[in-house]
This record gives structure tokens, sequence and C-alpha cells, in this order.
């Protein structure tokens, strides 16, 4: 379906004719549309800035969330950093290092939030363990040499 590619290439299309309702109160997807081999252009151009600007003051008492590949895996996390006023960073338990958590943070304005989720954690509960599971799965690897997250 249609989503937020295409409303930056079609000038016709209007914010309300991609977004999606759901069934959980006060919470809409505007999906990423079609994909387009100039996409990272698309998020950095002019039609972005005025949109997320638009979506700001118009839903001024909701939170809105660009949900984004890896800092490190694509160009596109970082164009849409640019857009937000605050960054969750995602981080796996155990196998994200702190190495490259750096490396992601250089590549964000210092001067922005940025909080941490950190996902898989594990914590004993008596002789049980629980652990709980969220995220993306790329193939981005670095030196096992560094220490974990």
């Amino acid at each position: 379906g249609q989503g937020l590619v295409d409303l930056l290439i079609d000038e016709q299309l209007e914010l309300a004719d991609v977004l999606v309702d759901t069934n959980v109160p006060s919470l809409t997807v505007l999906p990423a549309g079609s994909t387009h081999h100039l996409s990272t252009e698309l998020l950095a151009s002019e039609n972005m800035a005025k949109l997320a600007a638009e979506m700001s003051s118009r839903y001024s008492d909701r939170i809105i969330i660009f949900d984004s590949p890896p800092l490190l895996v694509t160009t596109e996390a970082s164009v849409l950093a640019t857009l937000a006023g605050q960054i969750a960073m995602v981080v796996e338990a155990s196998r994200t290092h702190q190495s490259q958590v750096q490396e992601a943070l250089a590549l964000l304005d210092p001067n922005q939030i940025v909080g941490f989720v950190l996902n898989k954690a594990q914590r004993i509960l008596g002789a049980d363990y629980y652990g709980y599971g969220y995220g993306y799965q790329y193939g981005f690897n670095r030196d096992e040499r560094d220490s974990d997250v």
C-alpha cells in the first residue's frame, strides 16, 4: 500500500490518505510505502522536513516515532535522526559492543537527547531465567574482542 515514500513523491497525496488506523486507541501508523531507489534522498528532502514539521504541529498531543534500521547499517537512520527531538537507541544485551554504541552516537548531533533501550536482557529469578526479546535481525558484525554492552 501507499505510505511515506508515496507521500513524499506524489504531491496529490495528503497525509490523511496514507495514515492507517489501528485497533489501539490513539495509535495511527504511517507505513513506509513503496520502495524507491532514492529513499535516503527522499528522507533528506525538503518535503520530508515539511512533513515532519506538519506532523509535529498537527499532532502536538501525540508522540511521533520513526522506526528505522540501526544507525550503523544504513544511512536512512541518521537522516531520520536529524528530524527527531529525541533518539531511543536499541542495543542488544551481550551482543552490542561499546565501540558500536560509540560509533553510532558519533553519527548523531551531540546536542540531541539520546536514551537507550536494552533488549534481550536476561535476569535470574530464583533458579529460572526470564528473558525478553524484541528487535531486528541485521547482518552487522564487528570485532568480537570488544566488550559487550
